[in-house]
């Protein structure tokens, strides 16, 4: 499971930083496609040169980057030139594969010759290596990678009717909505739908596939739900519905399912009514959606198919909403059970305290399971609560769980995702390194006890 989780957040940073390129061939065909809002053969052109070519490069390269360094990215960025010359329809999915193999290839083979070289030779090989290495690996790309993908290619394809065909499209809400919400939605979005909804974008001009993980309608229903039911906490619930629905951080309601698994039941019962709608109204978007917001999937359908993405979301939502107000009833302690324990979980004690309260807390590290959207959002909050309070001289980052920097004093992360942390983070917790989780991160009341901590140490 932990491999898993490590595979999701891996392909998340790259296709992350890389969001940019995706929502420009995205944009380019909404407006320019021969459905588009203003019909130009000549820039959707554009939007396909990129797909077909920089696409790949840069996720190549970013691939190698991660794993060889800025020359293990250069060899990966000329290697999947092989994918691209075989004129293959999969040069992102060869990109993925492709780029962090040549970065690790050439990180671990440099490290060999580097120790059979002289010091002054060592920039002139390995400049020579990257090419010799990049033009091997090239070879073999065109060779044997483009075959190979051709036909996986060829099998997703009949696959993908498959599903459709039977009406079976629906039934990926039963995988899709439990993985969002135990932190394995990185696995499944990013690895698996992008691709495959890029392959197929290219093909037809717009994919479901886009849709299925990015919908927000299953989280808003439930959150609606619970609005109703819990007078009590009505703010914080439509706080979170705007944040889910209009900023697009699917987080927000993570805590309240965990807090009662039955809700995973009307969440998937809202997927598969969603994914059925997209479905037989043949929705699409031209392009991935990040964040997955109201706004940004209606700005990817396009003019011919926003409508239908628009009632897919309408659905979903009321059949979440409905399956969740039937569980909230059936369930009797859980009207009271979700409220209390998600406060019980806004005002954890922080964990692993240094008994020195006069240690001085100056980096604070707010962390989600990717680095972005959850714990960057978080991390403004907690800005903000310090800026309130006048505790100055305190830095606040966001950070994905396992790319924390040294000289980090305290880490904040949500509750639920306290066991899901590597080890060697966890390991790494003592007299120089803290702790806090909190229920949500999302919501200000949940840094309560850390501002009570910091005050304590005279900040």
């Amino acid at each position: 499971m932990e491999l898993l989780r490590k595979t999701g957040r891996f392909y998340k940073e790259i296709i992350i930083n890389n969001i940019g390129i995706f929502i420009f061939i995205g944009i380019l065909s909404v407006i320019f496609h021969d459905y588009g809002w203003f019909p130009n053969e000549n820039m959707y052109a554009i939007s396909q040169l990129v797909y077909h070519v920089a696409l790949p490069v840069l996720i190549s390269f970013e691939g190698g980057r991660k794993t060889g360094g800025n020359s293990g990215g250069l060899t990966a960025a000329l290697a999947v030139c092989g994918i691209a010359a075989g004129g293959t329809e999969s040069g992102l999915w060869g990109a993925l594969l492709i780029g962090p193999a040549a970065g690790f290839l050439w990180k671990y083979s440099f490290q060999w010759i580097s120790c059979k070289c002289k010091a002054s030779l060592q920039m002139l090989v390995k400049n020579l290596w990257v090419a010799v290495l990049a033009g091997l690996m090239a070879g073999m790309a065109y060779a044997v990678l483009t075959p190979v993908m051709n036909q996986f290619i060829t099998l997703l394809s009949r696959f993908t009717d498959m599903l459709v065909e039977f009406g079976m499209l629906g039934t990926l809400a039963f995988i899709i909505e439990p993985a969002k919400v135990f932190f394995l939605n990185n696995l499944m979005n990013h690895s698996i739908l992008v691709p495959l909804g890029m392959s197929q974008a290219a093909a037809h001009g717009s994919s479901v596939f886009f849709l299925l993980e990015a919908n927000p309608g299953p989280g808003f229903g439930m959150l609606g739900a619970l609005f109703l039911c819990h007078k009590e906490k009505r703010q914080e619930y439509g706080a979170a519905m705007f944040t889910q629905a209009v900023g697009g951080l699917h987080e927000v309601y993570f805590p309240y399912v965990l807090s009662n698994l039955w809700l995973l039941l009307p969440l998937m019962a809202g997927g598969f009514a969603g994914n059925l709608t997209f479905q037989y109204l043949h929705a699409g978007l031209q392009g991935p959606v990040s964040p997955g917001s109201v706004v940004t999937i209606l700005l990817m359908a396009g003019k011919n198919t926003w409508l239908f993405a628009l009632a897919g979301l309408a659905v979903s939502t009321a059949v979440s909403f409905a399956g969740s107000l039937l569980v909230l009833k059936m369930t009797t302690k859980s009207n009271n059970t979700v409220s209390k324990e998600i406060s019980t979980h806004d005002k954890s004690p922080v964990n692993n305290i240094n008994e020195e309260k006069n240690m001085k807390i100056q980096r604070i590290a707010v962390v989600c399971d990717g680095g972005v959207g959850t714990s960057a959002m978080g991390a403004s909050i907690l800005r903000r609560r310090l800026a309130q309070e006048k505790l100055t001289g305190i830095q606040v980052d966001a950070y994905a769980a396992d790319l924390i920097p040294d000289g980090i004093d305290l880490i904040v992360c949500q509750k639920d995702l306290y066991d899901h942390l590597p080890e060697k983070l966890k390991s790494d917790i003592g007299p120089s390194r803290e702790i806090y989780t909190a229920g949500s991160l999302l919501t200000a009341a949940s840094y309560d006890g850390l501002v009570c901590l910091l005050r304590e140490r005279g900040r």
